[in-house]
C-alpha cells in the first residue's frame, strides 16, 4: 500500500509540473507574455521537480538512506525555486534602482543556438524581471510559483514518512 501511495503520489506532482509548464507556455504563445530571465530559471526548476517527480513514480527506493537521499534532493531544488521566486519578487516589488533589470545582472548558462529551435523558444529569456505583466487574483506569476515551491515541501515530507514506516515495518 505504501508503494502505491508513493508512486501515485509522485505522478500527482508530476501531474502538477505539467500543469503549470502548460499554463506557462498557454500564456507565452497566447497570451504573448514573454518570461524573463528569472521566470526562465524558475520554468527549469518547476522541469527538473517534474522529472524528479517522474523517476520518483517510476522508481522507489528500497532502503532508508535513499529515501532520505532522494527527499533531501527534492527539497533541496524546491528551496532553491522559493529563492529564486523571493529575489524575482523582489526585484518586482522592492526599491526600484535606475538601469538594472535581471536580464543584465545575471548570465544564461545556456547557448540557445545550439539546441533545436522549439526548445530556445521555452527557455529563451526575453522579458524583464522588474514588469509584473501578470495577475491571478492580485498576484504576480511569482508569488504564485513561491506557494508552489513551498506547497510540493508538505506532499514530500507526506510520502517521505509513510515510506520510512513502510521501510523500518519491513526490516529494510
Amino acid at each position: 500500500m505504501a508503494l502505491l501511495r508513493w508512486r501515485v503520489g509522485f505522478f500527482v506532482l508530476f501531474l502538477v509540473c505539467v500543469g503549470m509548464l502548460g499554463f506557462a507556455l498557454y500564456h507565452q504563445f497566447y497570451q504573448w507574455l514573454m518570461p524573463c530571465l528569472l521566470c526562465v530559471y524558475e520554468r527549469m526548476i518547476v522541469i527538473v521537480l517534474g522529472l524528479l517527480s517522474l523517476l520518483a513514480a517510476i522508481w522507489q527506493p528500497a532502503t532508508r538512506r535513499g529515501v532520505l537521499t532522494f527527499s533531501g534532493l527534492y527539497a533541496l531544488i524546491a528551496l532553491w525555486g522559493a529563492g529564486i521566486t523571493v529575489w524575482h519578487l523582489l526585484i518586482q516589488f522592492g526599491p526600484k534602482e535606475s538601469g538594472v533589470s535581471c536580464a543584465s545582472s545575471l548570465p544564461f548558462p545556456i547557448d540557445l543556438n545550439a539546441i533545436p529551435g522549439w526548445i530556445a523558444a521555452v527557455i529563451r529569456p526575453v522579458g524583464d524581471c522588474s514588469v509584473v505583466d501578470f495577475t491571478l487574483f492580485g498576484m504576480s506569476m511569482p508569488f504564485w510559483l513561491l506557494i508552489a515551491f513551498i506547497g510540493f515541501l508538505l506532499p514530500l515530507s507526506m510520502l517521505t514518512r509513510i515510506r520510512l514506516i513502510e521501510i523500518r515495518r519491513r526490516g529494510l
